[in-house]
């Protein structure tokens, strides 16, 4: 009881606190707009995909069939693809990225820096359908040719691009945090004999570690969601793909092209709910951990 009472009078006094501060109010009610804005969103796709759930329970995330006529609703091959092209994006543009970061705000001169990371910010603008179109003119042919294969919209492809629409954010990201380790730091390793690379290792690292690993999991969130590049070059299979090589279909990819087509209140409509509540939940975990 005493526990509670506590905690009542630091509520009430944070309130009180708010009463004498108006613009404090302002900060607070639009903080508290956005928390509301997420949780509507999440009952909403929770509510709409219950029915699927209800109907098909576990076998929604893990059958192996999507079948309309035989109103077989199995989402696994989706997720299984959505995984796959963002673990083999994130393979690619991890190394790529942290080490961009590092070398744009270590290695650089002082007068490259600013217009170095404004090319790489304009990156992270470009609309993903021009992505895309990139992948479907240069790097579609490419893998082709290279692998003898009748077709490059494969993983591969969609890794390759989900990679460069991820690295400006992890290099964005990872940059900013390298930036903020204090300089006293670098200074007395530089003082006690270390080379340039050997501060960077055992001082910048370690402090900003915790911060480049915050930007891979909005690398994360941005590739897994991404919808629009990926279904043009992806090929858009149903499938577990045993191969980088062979086409796959992801969440975003397949309710976007199916959810024109399915008629509100069925189930084919809350099963195309239910699988973008399972992406929704994933996101949230990875963004938690």
């Amino acid at each position: 009881m005493k526990m509670s009472n506590k905690t009542l009078n630091k509520i009430s006094s944070f309130f009180v606190s708010l009463k004498s501060q108006p613009m404090t109010v302002v900060l607070f009610l639009c903080a508290s707009f956005s928390i509301v804005i997420l949780f509507l969103m999440l009952f909403f796709v929770a509510r709409e995909g219950a029915y699927a759930f209800t109907q098909f329970g576990p076998d929604l995330l893990f059958g192996m069939r999507w079948d309309l006529e035989s109103s077989i609703f199995g989402g696994f091959p989706l997720l299984y693809g959505s995984l796959m092209i963002t673990f083999g994006a994130l393979l690619i543009a991890i190394p790529i990225g942290v080490s961009t970061a590092i070398f744009v705000s270590e290695v650089l001169p002082f007068h490259l820096r600013d217009p170095i990371k404004s090319i790489i910010e304009l990156l992270a603008s470009i609309p993903s359908v021009i992505y895309g179109f990139i992948g479907l003119l240069v790097v579609v042919p490419f893998i082709a040719d290279t692998f003898g294969l009748p077709s490059g919209q494969t993983a591969l492809t969609a890794s390759l691009i989900l990679s460069l629409m991820t690295i400006p954010t992890i290099v964005s990201v990872s940059g900013e945090i390298i930036s903020a380790v204090p300089k006293d730091y670098k200074e007395a390793a530089l003082g006690l004999g270390a080379t340039k690379w050997e501060t960077i290792k055992s001082v910048v690292l370690p402090i900003a570690k915790s911060g480049i690993l915050a930007s891979i999991m909005l690398g994360f969130g941005r590739a897994v969601g991404e919808t629009i590049a990926v279904s043009m070059i992806s090929g858009n299979q149903a499938h577990v793909a045993t191969s980088y090589l062979d086409a796959v279909y992801t969440i975003p990819s397949f309710i976007a092209t199916h959810m024109g087509e399915a008629a509100v209140g069925s189930l084919e409509y809350s099963a195309l709910f239910g699988l973008g509540l399972i992406l929704l939940i994933i996101t949230f975990i990875v963004n938690t951990l």
